[in-house]
């Protein structure tokens, strides 16, 4: 039987960034069995997703010789800004956050109980990460299940997808907001069909050859893009159905509705008061949670020089 090693000292390391203290009990910490409940179908999708995106079935050979392979634990690495998505998946999976390094977090299951339940919950929904994930799957003698890669109408799996490997991104040339999800190209990846999940929206896919100069290496990638203004209110409806737990992209795809509302003011007169409302939005709708990253030339150019208007209906947070 292979040994699954665990920290007895399981703890969540927060560096201040947190408000939480940690003299918590041991169980509420690390995700015990107390922890455990039944899941929605959106619930285990929407893990799947994330798993599928930014997840790692740390799978190594471990102890004394002849070494056997083992899972060690099961993880996901975020910048702090996200650290809502993590403690989605803690709140879902039990398990422990702490600082890794200054700049991310990682969430991590390690102990025997944990992992095989997560392995249990995500059998059949698993798309992308196939390879570790079956993998442990035989680790753990647990039969493995494909999922099916068309991904259902209104699935969460896609708003888990989106939380980790999507980007929202302003277009200017079309002034439109446009969602991009980029993956490794292969097997997997060639499956997967998100054509149907979002009614009323399209997606395209893009294939890409991309050469590393530096390592004299070629990467393929596959790239499903939401591009096109016909598709910002099915957008802005999936999302209000399935809330996405990266509080920076979900923040960005809120707005749709009120930049649809605004969009028309873009050419107009930098002095317009129309324009300085436009000019208003796309300043709080790049700036939120991204205060050290400029705007874009285009709106630099245009920044009227009279004091901005209010927009009472925009949202602040």
């Amino acid at each position: 039987m292979n040994i699954i090693k665990t920290n007895s000292k399981n703890q969540i390391l927060l560096d201040g960034v947190f408000n939480t203290t940690q003299n918590q009990s041991a169980g509420n910490l690390t995700g015990s069995s107390e922890t455990i409940r039944k899941l929605s179908n959106d619930e285990i999708e929407w893990l799947a997703g994330v798993l599928d995106g930014d997840g790692n079935f740390d799978i190594r050979y471990d102890g004394p010789a002849p070494k056997e392979r083992i899972l060690k634990q099961i993880r996901i690495t975020q910048h702090p800004r996200d650290a809502r998505l993590l403690y989605q998946v803690k709140k879902l999976l039990g398990g422990s956050i702490k600082s890794k390094g200054k700049k991310y977090l990682l969430w991590s299951i390690s102990t025997k109980s944990l992992m095989i339940n997560c392995l249990n919950l995500i059998n059949g929904h698993i798309r992308l990460k196939v390879p570790g994930f079956k993998e442990a799957c035989v680790l753990f003698n647990i039969n493995y299940r494909q999922a099916n890669y068309k991904i259902l109408e209104n699935s969460a799996y896609l708003a888990g997808l989106i939380d980790t490997d999507g980007s929202v991104v302003w277009n200017y040339t079309g002034n439109r907001i446009d969602l991009f999800l980029e993956f490794q190209q292969n097997e997997y990846s060639d499956k997967l069909d998100i054509s149907t999940t979002i009614p009323g929206a399209h997606v395209k896919v893009y294939n890409f050859v991309k050469r590393n100069q530096t390592r004299d290496k070629i990467f393929y990638s596959k790239r499903f893009a939401y591009q096109s203004l016909d598709n910002l209110l099915p957008l802005y409806n999936y999302f209000k159905n399935h809330r996405l737990y990266n509080d920076f992209k979900f923040y960005r795809v809120m707005q749709i509705k009120r930049f649809l509302e605004l969009r028309p003011f873009c050419n107009y007169p930098v002095e317009s008061a129309e324009f300085k409302l436009y000019y208003n939005f796309a300043l709080a709708w790049f700036t939120h949670m991204n205060l050290d990253k400029p705007l874009p030339i285009f709106f630099m150019n245009r920044n009227p020089k009279s004091t901005p208007v209010d927009d009472p209906d925009h949202i602040k947070r």
